[in-house]
């Protein structure tokens, strides 16, 4: 899937201006299974967000091999690729790999923000939680 698609994915999910609300013990409770149900789509879309860059990598590995072994035969009037035009040929494919990747990263960096994010406010919500439980049972 492209950056893209896992950006619009994220946005759907609402994240961005989300409320915590604390109101009553029922809100909080409401609002911390919304939060768990969140940051396990976010970990999913984690996970694919890695494998799409795995696979990448490993796309990139096998053309930077195939112009390697290319290199290495001869064609038809036998001559072989200077070594220039192999170095910048094969920068050309590292840089296009590095510029995938890091709309990919970007992605992943963004996932780990939420759900470093989505993490303290659980936090928060069981804090305000404990504390009117233990203020109710007064």
């Amino acid at each position: 899937m492209s950056p893209k698609k896992y950006r619009k994915q994220i946005t759907d999910l609402g994240i961005e201006g989300m409320e915590i609300d604390v109101s009553s013990i029922d809100e909080a409770m409401e609002t911390l299974n919304d939060l768990d149900t969140i940051e396990k789509i976010l970990k999913k879309i984690g996970d694919n967000v890695k494998t799409d860059m795995r696979k990448i990598r490993r796309d990139y590995i096998n053309e930077l091999h195939e112009l390697g072994v290319s290199s290495r035969s001869q064609g038809i009037f036998h001559r072989k690729k200077s070594t220039r035009k192999l170095i910048k040929e094969k920068k050309a494919i590292e840089n296009d790999r590095d510029s995938k990747m890091a709309a990919y990263e970007k992605v992943e960096d963004t996932v780990t923000d939420y759900i470093d994010q989505i993490e303290d406010s659980k936090i928060y919500i069981a804090d305000v939680i404990k504390k009117r439980l233990g203020d109710d049972q007064r």
